[in-house]
């Protein structure tokens, strides 16, 4: 009867410390995050007050979080959609050499070894004004220098073009498996019927890659909205907050200027932003798969 009962718990008793990391490290970091958002906390101050939803009102009073706002949403839609559409091309590409395709592979995928910050301190010097190297190549073509990082037009594209340089293969190894998961048999079926190259790929591979496609990009988005070590490297939120995304501020409301409860509700009003937009995507590509198996 004892040996039936552990072999019954045995399963939930395998779980414990999962559970208990979880909560640890997590959970309560959660909780108590929600907790201090209704707080005029400090590290330094003595009594942390509580302020009910005055650090909320203040947030969306805030012009500064609305153009953090912005600027998250520009930088996280164009680094995904990029990402994924030059990803997909390099999986496909890659998928079809025959030769060296290991070496290639490996190739491709050295900027995901490499720390955000080492990405960040190299892209800043390539694209200094006065010696970064893509200025000397412009001048060599006859083109004139461009103040990549402290012009407000052109930064946050600097910035998107550094994340895509280190996060493509990222995105192009998930659909790489994905493709040669894919038999061979559907398209010597379309082959049979006559199909063209670009039916073959749009009619056979998009919709035998939904379910890849799907958590490559959700991936993506979410890490996209924690971008903070390249942003410290290469402008600093600047010129003239330009660059400034949401994780941004919380580290310029949190952490410089020490008021952790306005950085908390910046995090919570966060999360919502991200589990809304994820949960909206969700929906979308289970119709986009519902469509491809039909």
């Amino acid at each position: 009867m004892n040996n039936l009962k552990l072999n019954r718990s045995g399963p939930y008793l395998v779980m414990v410390p999962g559970i208990l990391l979880l909560a640890l490290f997590s959970i309560y970091p959660f909780l108590f995050l929600v907790k201090i958002s209704f707080q005029k906390y400090s590290p330094v101050g003595i009594n942390n007050p509580l302020v009910g939803f005055k650090n909320y009102i203040n947030l969306f009073q805030d012009h500064n979080f609305w153009n953090a706002l912005k600027v998250t949403a520009i930088f996280v839609a164009s680094t995904v959609v990029l990402e994924f559409l030059i990803g997909l091309a390099l999986a496909v590409i890659v998928n079809r050499i025959s030769l060296g395709q290991k070496w290639f592979q490996s190739l491709i995928l050295l900027p995901i070894a490499m720390a955000p910050t080492v990405v960040g301190l190299m892209f800043r010097f390539m694209m200094n004004d006065q010696y970064g190297v893509l200025n000397y190549f412009a001048e060599m073509l006859g083109l004139s220098r461009t103040a990549w990082l402290s012009d407000p037009h052109m930064a946050l594209p600097a910035l998107i073009v550094t994340d895509i340089w280190q996060w493509t293969p990222f995105m192009m190894i998930i659909l790489l498996a994905g493709l040669k998961g894919i038999p061979d048999e559907p398209y010597e079926a379309a082959n049979i019927d006559g199909a063209t190259a670009w039916q073959a790929f749009r009619y056979v591979t998009i919709p035998q890659l939904s379910r890849i496609i799907s958590i490559a990009v959700l991936l993506r988005t979410i890490d996209s909205f924690r971008i903070y070590d390249t942003i410290y490297m290469m402008t600093k939120g600047g010129p003239i907050n330009v660059t400034s995304t949401l994780s941004w501020i919380v580290y310029d409301k949190g952490f410089k200027f020490l008021d952790f409860g306005y950085g908390a509700a910046i995090c919570v009003i966060m999360l919502i932003v991200v589990v809304s937009l994820l949960t909206y995507m969700m929906k979308k590509m289970d119709v986009f798969e519902m469509e491809g198996k039909s």
